[in-house]
Protein backbone atom coordinates (compact mmCIF):
# COMPACT_ATOMS: atom_id res chain seq x y z
CA UNK A 1 0.00 0.00 0.00
CA UNK A 2 1.27 3.45 -0.89
CA UNK A 3 2.65 5.71 1.83
CA UNK A 4 0.70 8.84 1.00
CA UNK A 5 2.28 10.82 3.84
CA UNK A 6 5.37 11.92 1.95
CA UNK A 7 5.26 15.46 0.60
CA UNK A 8 7.37 17.64 -1.62
CA UNK A 9 6.81 21.28 -2.35
CA UNK A 10 7.40 20.86 -6.07
CA UNK A 11 4.02 19.38 -7.03
CA UNK A 12 2.25 22.11 -5.05
CA UNK A 13 3.43 24.68 -7.56
CA UNK A 14 1.20 23.07 -10.20
CA UNK A 15 -1.87 24.46 -8.42
CA UNK A 16 -0.83 28.04 -7.69
CA UNK A 17 -1.58 29.86 -10.94
CA UNK A 18 -4.00 32.59 -9.77
CA UNK A 19 -5.34 33.11 -13.28
CA UNK A 20 -6.71 29.57 -13.40
CA UNK A 21 -8.41 29.39 -10.00
CA UNK A 22 -12.02 28.36 -10.52
CA UNK A 23 -14.86 29.99 -8.54
CA UNK A 24 -16.25 26.46 -8.18
CA UNK A 25 -13.67 25.92 -5.44
CA UNK A 26 -15.39 28.58 -3.32
CA UNK A 27 -18.77 26.97 -3.93
CA UNK A 28 -17.42 23.59 -2.83
CA UNK A 29 -16.00 25.16 0.33
CA UNK A 30 -19.38 26.68 1.13
CA UNK A 31 -21.09 23.30 0.71
CA UNK A 32 -18.46 21.59 2.86
CA UNK A 33 -18.76 24.20 5.61
CA UNK A 34 -22.53 23.94 5.61
CA UNK A 35 -22.44 20.14 5.73
CA UNK A 36 -19.93 20.07 8.60
CA UNK A 37 -21.46 22.99 10.52
CA UNK A 38 -18.56 25.47 10.45
CA UNK A 39 -18.63 29.17 9.62
CA UNK A 40 -15.18 29.25 7.97
CA UNK A 41 -13.67 26.93 5.36
CA UNK A 42 -10.29 27.36 3.66
CA UNK A 43 -8.39 25.66 0.87
CA UNK A 44 -4.64 25.97 1.40
CA UNK A 45 -1.79 24.95 -0.89
CA UNK A 46 1.58 24.52 0.83
CA UNK A 47 4.90 24.55 -1.01
CA UNK A 48 8.33 24.16 0.59
CA UNK A 49 8.33 27.70 1.98
CA UNK A 50 4.81 29.11 2.22
CA UNK A 51 1.12 28.48 2.70
CA UNK A 52 -1.15 29.96 0.02
CA UNK A 53 -4.90 30.60 0.42
CA UNK A 54 -6.40 29.38 -2.85
CA UNK A 55 -10.07 29.67 -1.86
CA UNK A 56 -12.02 30.77 1.20
CA UNK A 57 -15.53 30.79 2.62
CA UNK A 58 -16.68 32.84 5.61
CA UNK A 59 -13.75 35.30 5.66
CA UNK A 60 -13.31 38.14 3.19
CA UNK A 61 -9.99 39.15 1.67
CA UNK A 62 -7.97 36.04 2.43
CA UNK A 63 -7.71 34.58 -1.07
CA UNK A 64 -4.15 35.01 -2.31
CA UNK A 65 -2.72 35.51 1.18
CA UNK A 66 0.71 33.95 1.74
CA UNK A 67 2.05 32.85 5.14
CA UNK A 68 5.34 31.26 6.11
CA UNK A 69 4.74 27.52 6.14
CA UNK A 70 6.38 26.96 9.51
CA UNK A 71 3.97 29.30 11.28
CA UNK A 72 0.80 27.49 10.17
CA UNK A 73 -1.32 24.73 11.63
CA UNK A 74 -1.87 23.13 8.23
CA UNK A 75 1.79 22.19 7.85
CA UNK A 76 1.19 19.30 10.27
CA UNK A 77 -1.59 17.95 8.03
CA UNK A 78 0.57 18.15 4.90
CA UNK A 79 3.71 16.82 6.58
CA UNK A 80 1.92 13.75 7.97
CA UNK A 81 -0.68 13.26 5.25
CA UNK A 82 -3.30 12.71 7.97
CA UNK A 83 -6.25 14.69 9.36
CA UNK A 84 -5.70 16.96 12.36
CA UNK A 85 -8.36 17.82 14.93
CA UNK A 86 -8.07 20.56 17.58
CA UNK A 87 -11.33 20.86 19.49
CA UNK A 88 -10.23 23.86 21.57
CA UNK A 89 -6.92 25.66 21.01
CA UNK A 90 -7.14 27.26 24.47
CA UNK A 91 -6.80 23.94 26.27
CA UNK A 92 -3.48 23.46 28.11
CA UNK A 93 -1.00 20.84 27.04
CA UNK A 94 -1.45 21.20 23.29
CA UNK A 95 1.47 21.73 20.92
CA UNK A 96 1.89 25.53 20.79
CA UNK A 97 3.30 25.38 17.26
CA UNK A 98 -0.12 24.11 16.17
CA UNK A 99 -2.39 26.20 18.38
CA UNK A 100 -0.54 29.55 18.22
CA UNK A 101 -1.61 30.30 14.61
CA UNK A 102 -5.24 29.65 15.58
CA UNK A 103 -5.09 31.81 18.68
CA UNK A 104 -3.45 34.62 16.72
CA UNK A 105 -6.33 34.50 14.22
CA UNK A 106 -8.94 34.52 16.99
CA UNK A 107 -9.94 30.90 16.37
CA UNK A 108 -10.41 28.12 18.92
CA UNK A 109 -11.27 25.04 16.90
CA UNK A 110 -9.67 23.44 13.84
CA UNK A 111 -10.21 20.35 11.71
CA UNK A 112 -8.13 19.84 8.58
CA UNK A 113 -7.75 17.03 6.05
CA UNK A 114 -4.98 16.69 3.44
CA UNK A 115 -5.35 17.27 -0.28
CA UNK A 116 -3.27 15.06 -2.58
CA UNK A 117 -1.92 15.69 -6.06
CA UNK A 118 -2.14 13.24 -8.92
CA UNK A 119 1.38 12.21 -7.93
CA UNK A 120 -0.21 11.28 -4.60
CA UNK A 121 1.81 13.65 -2.50
CA UNK A 122 0.16 15.95 0.03
CA UNK A 123 0.03 19.48 -1.41
CA UNK A 124 -2.52 21.27 0.76
CA UNK A 125 -5.50 21.14 3.09
CA UNK A 126 -9.21 21.57 3.36
CA UNK A 127 -9.72 22.98 6.83
CA UNK A 128 -12.55 24.36 8.98
CA UNK A 129 -12.20 26.81 11.86
CA UNK A 130 -14.46 28.58 14.34
CA UNK A 131 -14.20 31.16 17.13
CA UNK A 132 -15.85 28.73 19.54
CA UNK A 133 -14.95 25.18 20.53
CA UNK A 134 -16.44 22.22 18.68
CA UNK A 135 -16.96 18.60 19.59
CA UNK A 136 -15.42 17.09 16.47
CA UNK A 137 -16.36 13.46 15.83
CA UNK A 138 -15.22 10.96 13.20
CA UNK A 139 -18.27 11.80 11.12
CA UNK A 140 -17.09 15.41 10.76
CA UNK A 141 -13.71 14.23 9.51
CA UNK A 142 -15.33 11.80 7.09
CA UNK A 143 -17.51 14.55 5.66
CA UNK A 144 -14.45 16.72 5.05
CA UNK A 145 -12.56 13.83 3.45
CA UNK A 146 -15.38 13.35 0.96
CA UNK A 147 -15.33 17.04 0.07
CA UNK A 148 -11.53 16.89 -0.13
CA UNK A 149 -11.88 14.29 -2.89
CA UNK A 150 -14.17 16.66 -4.80
CA UNK A 151 -11.66 19.49 -4.39
CA UNK A 152 -8.83 17.25 -5.60
CA UNK A 153 -10.79 16.52 -8.78
CA UNK A 154 -11.40 20.23 -9.30
CA UNK A 155 -7.74 21.06 -8.69
CA UNK A 156 -6.64 18.46 -11.23
CA UNK A 157 -8.97 19.91 -13.86
CA UNK A 158 -7.61 23.34 -13.03
CA UNK A 159 -4.05 22.05 -13.32
CA UNK A 160 -4.73 20.47 -16.72
CA UNK A 161 -6.09 23.75 -18.04
CA UNK A 162 -2.81 25.45 -17.19
CA UNK A 163 -0.70 22.88 -19.04
CA UNK A 164 0.02 24.22 -22.51
CA UNK A 165 0.07 21.69 -25.31
CA UNK A 166 3.50 22.93 -26.42
CA UNK A 167 5.16 22.19 -23.06
CA UNK A 168 6.81 19.32 -24.93
CA UNK A 169 6.98 19.44 -28.71
CA UNK A 170 5.94 16.64 -31.03
CA UNK A 171 9.60 16.22 -31.99
CA UNK A 172 10.59 15.75 -28.33
CA UNK A 173 7.87 13.15 -27.84
CA UNK A 174 8.81 11.26 -31.01
CA UNK A 175 12.47 11.27 -29.92
CA UNK A 176 11.44 10.00 -26.49
CA UNK A 177 9.54 7.13 -28.12
CA UNK A 178 12.57 6.23 -30.22
CA UNK A 179 14.72 6.19 -27.07
CA UNK A 180 12.18 3.92 -25.35
CA UNK A 181 11.50 6.55 -22.65
CA UNK A 182 7.71 6.30 -22.96
CA UNK A 183 6.76 3.00 -21.40
CA UNK A 184 3.92 1.19 -19.64
CA UNK A 185 3.67 1.18 -15.87
CA UNK A 186 1.28 -1.26 -14.27
CA UNK A 187 -1.40 -1.02 -11.60
CA UNK A 188 -3.10 -4.11 -10.22
CA UNK A 189 -6.84 -4.68 -10.57
CA UNK A 190 -8.06 -6.64 -7.56
CA UNK A 191 -11.09 -8.24 -5.97
CA UNK A 192 -11.84 -5.83 -3.08
CA UNK A 193 -13.28 -8.70 -1.04
CA UNK A 194 -10.23 -10.99 -1.21
CA UNK A 195 -7.47 -8.60 -2.41
CA UNK A 196 -6.60 -11.18 -5.06
CA UNK A 197 -5.03 -9.66 -8.19
CA UNK A 198 -7.10 -10.34 -11.31
CA UNK A 199 -5.17 -8.24 -13.81
CA UNK A 200 -3.20 -5.09 -14.52
CA UNK A 201 -3.80 -1.82 -16.31
CA UNK A 202 -0.89 -0.57 -18.41
CA UNK A 203 -0.55 3.15 -17.71
CA UNK A 204 1.55 5.32 -20.02
CA UNK A 205 4.52 7.09 -18.42
CA UNK A 206 7.37 9.17 -19.86
CA UNK A 207 10.63 8.49 -18.02
CA UNK A 208 12.02 11.93 -18.83
CA UNK A 209 15.79 12.20 -18.32
CA UNK A 210 15.56 15.56 -16.51
CA UNK A 211 11.89 16.10 -15.55
CA UNK A 212 11.31 12.71 -13.94
CA UNK A 213 8.32 10.42 -14.41
CA UNK A 214 5.65 12.32 -16.36
CA UNK A 215 1.97 11.40 -16.36
CA UNK A 216 0.06 11.36 -19.70
CA UNK A 217 -1.54 14.73 -18.94
CA UNK A 218 1.89 16.33 -19.33
CA UNK A 219 2.50 15.26 -22.93
CA UNK A 220 -0.47 13.49 -24.56
CA UNK A 221 -2.36 16.73 -25.34
CA UNK A 222 0.44 17.59 -27.78
CA UNK A 223 -0.08 14.46 -29.89
CA UNK A 224 -3.70 13.51 -29.25
CA UNK A 225 -5.00 14.94 -32.53
CA UNK A 226 -2.10 13.56 -34.61
CA UNK A 227 -1.11 10.18 -36.01
CA UNK A 228 1.61 10.07 -33.34
CA UNK A 229 -1.14 9.16 -30.85
CA UNK A 230 -1.64 5.86 -32.66
CA UNK A 231 2.11 5.19 -32.75
CA UNK A 232 2.32 5.82 -29.02
CA UNK A 233 -0.69 3.64 -28.20
CA UNK A 234 0.68 0.78 -30.30
CA UNK A 235 4.17 1.06 -28.82
CA UNK A 236 2.90 0.96 -25.25
CA UNK A 237 0.56 -1.93 -26.11
CA UNK A 238 3.42 -3.99 -27.63
CA UNK A 239 5.63 -3.37 -24.62
CA UNK A 240 2.85 -4.16 -22.14
CA UNK A 241 1.97 -7.47 -23.79
CA UNK A 242 5.63 -8.49 -23.94
CA UNK A 243 6.19 -7.57 -20.28
CA UNK A 244 3.12 -9.48 -19.19
CA UNK A 245 4.47 -12.58 -20.93
CA UNK A 246 7.84 -12.13 -19.20
CA UNK A 247 6.15 -11.99 -15.80
CA UNK A 248 3.59 -14.70 -16.49
CA UNK A 249 2.88 -17.19 -13.73
CA UNK A 250 0.83 -20.34 -13.56
CA UNK A 251 -2.27 -18.17 -13.20
CA UNK A 252 -3.43 -17.97 -16.78
CA UNK A 253 -6.44 -15.85 -15.85
CA UNK A 254 -4.44 -12.66 -15.25
CA UNK A 255 -5.59 -10.09 -17.78
CA UNK A 256 -4.02 -6.98 -19.28
CA UNK A 257 -5.93 -3.71 -19.65
CA UNK A 258 -4.48 -1.39 -22.29
CA UNK A 259 -5.71 2.15 -23.05
CA UNK A 260 -6.53 3.09 -26.64
CA UNK A 261 -7.74 6.50 -27.78
CA UNK A 262 -11.36 6.19 -28.88
CA UNK A 263 -10.67 8.35 -31.93
CA UNK A 264 -8.90 5.36 -33.53
CA UNK A 265 -12.24 3.60 -33.89
CA UNK A 266 -13.42 5.70 -36.82
CA UNK A 267 -10.20 5.21 -38.81
CA UNK A 268 -10.28 1.80 -40.56
CA UNK A 269 -6.51 1.78 -41.20
CA UNK A 270 -5.84 2.40 -37.51
CA UNK A 271 -8.05 -0.50 -36.53
CA UNK A 272 -6.19 -2.74 -39.00
CA UNK A 273 -2.87 -1.72 -37.45
CA UNK A 274 -4.23 -2.29 -33.97
CA UNK A 275 -5.58 -5.75 -34.78
CA UNK A 276 -2.26 -6.65 -36.44
CA UNK A 277 -0.26 -5.70 -33.35
CA UNK A 278 -2.58 -7.74 -31.15
CA UNK A 279 -2.57 -10.77 -33.46
CA UNK A 280 1.22 -10.75 -33.91
CA UNK A 281 1.83 -10.91 -30.17
CA UNK A 282 2.11 -14.21 -28.31
CA UNK A 283 -0.01 -12.73 -25.53
CA UNK A 284 -3.38 -14.54 -25.46
CA UNK A 285 -6.03 -12.26 -26.91
CA UNK A 286 -8.66 -13.63 -24.54
CA UNK A 287 -6.64 -12.08 -21.70
CA UNK A 288 -6.51 -8.63 -23.34
CA UNK A 289 -8.99 -5.90 -22.51
CA UNK A 290 -8.87 -2.74 -24.56
CA UNK A 291 -9.95 0.30 -22.53
CA UNK A 292 -11.46 2.93 -24.79
CA UNK A 293 -10.71 6.49 -23.79
CA UNK A 294 -13.86 8.42 -24.62
CA UNK A 295 -13.98 10.74 -27.62
CA UNK A 296 -17.03 12.96 -28.07
CA UNK A 297 -16.53 13.16 -31.86
CA UNK A 298 -17.09 9.47 -32.54
CA UNK A 299 -19.68 8.20 -34.98
CA UNK A 300 -21.31 5.53 -32.84
CA UNK A 301 -22.26 3.19 -35.71
CA UNK A 302 -18.74 3.25 -37.19
CA UNK A 303 -17.21 2.82 -33.73
CA UNK A 304 -19.45 -0.17 -33.03
CA UNK A 305 -18.23 -1.87 -36.23
CA UNK A 306 -14.60 -1.29 -35.21
CA UNK A 307 -15.29 -2.73 -31.75
CA UNK A 308 -16.77 -5.83 -33.37
CA UNK A 309 -13.56 -6.31 -35.39
CA UNK A 310 -11.45 -6.15 -32.23
CA UNK A 311 -13.72 -8.60 -30.44
CA UNK A 312 -13.57 -10.93 -33.46
CA UNK A 313 -9.85 -11.55 -32.81
CA UNK A 314 -10.57 -12.35 -29.17
CA UNK A 315 -9.91 -9.02 -27.43
CA UNK A 316 -12.43 -7.67 -24.94
CA UNK A 317 -13.60 -4.05 -25.00
CA UNK A 318 -14.11 -1.95 -21.88
CA UNK A 319 -15.38 1.64 -21.74
CA UNK A 320 -13.21 3.76 -19.47
CA UNK A 321 -14.31 6.56 -17.12
CA UNK A 322 -18.05 5.84 -16.98
CA UNK A 323 -19.59 8.60 -14.90
CA UNK A 324 -17.37 11.41 -16.14
CA UNK A 325 -19.48 12.18 -19.23
CA UNK A 326 -22.97 11.53 -20.57
CA UNK A 327 -22.07 9.84 -23.85
CA UNK A 328 -20.36 6.89 -22.15
CA UNK A 329 -23.67 5.95 -20.52
CA UNK A 330 -25.49 5.72 -23.85
CA UNK A 331 -22.58 3.81 -25.39
CA UNK A 332 -22.92 1.18 -22.69
CA UNK A 333 -26.16 0.30 -24.47
CA UNK A 334 -25.32 0.93 -28.15
CA UNK A 335 -21.78 -0.50 -28.31
CA UNK A 336 -20.99 -4.26 -28.22
CA UNK A 337 -18.79 -4.01 -25.13
CA UNK A 338 -17.53 -6.49 -22.55
CA UNK A 339 -17.44 -4.17 -19.56
CA UNK A 340 -16.85 -0.72 -18.15
CA UNK A 341 -14.91 1.12 -15.47
CA UNK A 342 -16.56 3.45 -12.96
CA UNK A 343 -14.69 6.76 -12.85
CA UNK A 344 -13.04 8.08 -9.70
CA UNK A 345 -15.32 11.12 -9.78
CA UNK A 346 -18.12 8.73 -8.77
CA UNK A 347 -16.23 6.39 -6.46
CA UNK A 348 -14.96 9.37 -4.46
CA UNK A 349 -18.53 9.62 -3.14
CA UNK A 350 -18.77 6.02 -1.97
CA UNK A 351 -20.57 5.79 1.34
CA UNK A 352 -23.14 8.45 0.48
CA UNK A 353 -26.71 7.42 -0.21
CA UNK A 354 -26.89 8.96 -3.70
CA UNK A 355 -23.61 7.53 -4.99
CA UNK A 356 -24.15 4.11 -3.43
CA UNK A 357 -27.59 3.91 -5.04
CA UNK A 358 -26.18 4.86 -8.45
CA UNK A 359 -23.30 2.38 -8.20
CA UNK A 360 -25.68 -0.35 -7.11
CA UNK A 361 -27.55 0.15 -10.37
CA UNK A 362 -24.37 0.01 -12.45
CA UNK A 363 -23.09 -3.11 -10.68
CA UNK A 364 -26.45 -4.85 -11.06
CA UNK A 365 -26.51 -3.87 -14.75
CA UNK A 366 -23.08 -5.43 -15.23
CA UNK A 367 -24.07 -8.61 -13.41
CA UNK A 368 -27.32 -8.99 -15.34
CA UNK A 369 -25.57 -8.55 -18.70
CA UNK A 370 -22.40 -10.54 -17.95
CA UNK A 371 -20.18 -7.44 -18.13
CA UNK A 372 -16.91 -6.71 -16.36
CA UNK A 373 -17.22 -3.79 -13.92
CA UNK A 374 -14.25 -2.14 -12.21
CA UNK A 375 -14.34 0.71 -9.70
CA UNK A 376 -11.44 3.13 -10.20
CA UNK A 377 -9.75 5.57 -7.84
CA UNK A 378 -10.06 3.53 -4.64
CA UNK A 379 -7.84 5.11 -2.00
CA UNK A 380 -9.33 4.53 1.46
CA UNK A 381 -10.45 1.57 3.61
CA UNK A 382 -13.89 3.18 3.81
CA UNK A 383 -14.25 3.01 0.02
CA UNK A 384 -13.23 -0.64 0.06
CA UNK A 385 -15.84 -1.46 2.70
CA UNK A 386 -18.50 0.28 0.63
CA UNK A 387 -17.50 -1.68 -2.49
CA UNK A 388 -17.67 -4.95 -0.59
CA UNK A 389 -21.13 -4.05 0.72
CA UNK A 390 -22.22 -3.19 -2.85
CA UNK A 391 -20.75 -6.50 -4.10
CA UNK A 392 -18.52 -4.79 -6.64
CA UNK A 393 -16.30 -7.57 -8.03
CA UNK A 394 -13.21 -5.60 -9.12
CA UNK A 395 -11.42 -2.39 -8.17
CA UNK A 396 -8.17 -0.52 -8.57
CA UNK A 397 -6.51 2.47 -6.97
CA UNK A 398 -3.67 3.65 -4.81
CA UNK A 399 -5.17 1.92 -1.76
CA UNK A 400 -4.23 -1.37 -3.36
CA UNK A 401 -1.15 -0.46 -5.37
CA UNK A 402 0.88 2.47 -6.68
CA UNK A 403 1.65 2.12 -10.44
CA UNK A 404 4.81 0.07 -10.87
CA UNK A 405 7.31 -0.25 -13.74
CA UNK A 406 6.38 -3.94 -14.08
CA UNK A 407 3.33 -6.12 -13.36
CA UNK A 408 3.41 -7.43 -9.82
CA UNK A 409 0.64 -8.57 -7.45
CA UNK A 410 -0.89 -5.94 -5.17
Amino acid sequence: MNDRSRTRGGPAGNYLDPASVSPVLNTTLELAATAAGYPVALLHILDDENQHVLAAYGIEGLVGAVTNRQSTTCKEVVDTGRPLVITDASEPGLDPSLTAPLVAAGMRTYVGVPLFSREHTAIGTLCMTDTVGHDIGPEDVQILQKYAKVLEEQLELQRDRTVTTDAYSIEEIVDAMSRDEIRPWFQAIVDPRTRRTHGYEALCRWLHPTDGVLSPARFLPTVRSTDIMLDLDLQVLRQAMAMMLEHDTADEQTVLHANIDGAHLIRPQRIEMLTSVISESDFPTDRLRIELIESATLDDSVAAQAISKLRAIGAQIVIDDVGRGWSSLSRMVTWPIDGFKIDASLTSGLGTRVVDHLLTGLIEHADANDLVVIAEGIETPEQVRSLVALQCPLAQGYHFQVPQPDPRPA
